[in-house]
């Protein structure tokens, strides 16, 4: 009984210390993914996306959703053919530079399998990125949302 008890308590260690490994691997991927886009390097932005994106939401065609404050509608376009997948994810990293290169990071929170991660550019923009990863070793980026509020 004796041996049994220290297994338990040893497992339980065991599993705490992977689920650790994962909130923490993922806070370096999105903290990296902040470090990156304020580079202002393509080159560095395809080395990112390919390193820590799936290869599923590489392939996934990108939609931009647009919505202006005030009156009017938002707009739904996809950005590129499943070809250019890799080349429009560089492109959304350009425009990210473009508001947020230079930003803080003003919270982070891990639930789950999410992050959820607020810039704020200095001059009114503030990001909120929301960074889905997969449950799996070595916890990729699966999914990725952005919301920019002035």
């Amino acid at each position: 009984m004796k041996t049994l008890f220290t297994y338990i308590i040893i497992a339980s260690s065991i599993t705490g210390y992977a689920q650790e490994s994962m909130e923490t691997t993922m806070e370096k991927r999105a903290k990296e993914m902040h470090r990156v886009i304020s580079e202002g390097d393509k080159n560095q932005w395809g080395k990112f996306i390919k390193e820590n994106y799936t290869q599923a939401l590489i392939d996934k065609p990108m939609r931009a959703t647009v919505k202006e404050s005030g009156p009017g509608a938002s707009s739904t376009s996809p950005e590129a053919k499943a070809a250019d997948n890799l080349e429009a994810k560089v492109n959304m990293f350009e425009r990210l530079n473009g508001d947020f290169g230079g930003s803080k990071i003003t919270s982070i929170k891990s639930t789950g399998e999410n992050i959820k991660m607020t810039l704020d550019n200095g001059s009114g923009l503030i990001g909120i990125f929301q960074l889905k990863f997969d449950k799996n070793k070595p916890y990729l980026i699966d999914g990725l949302g952005i919301q920019a509020e002035n």
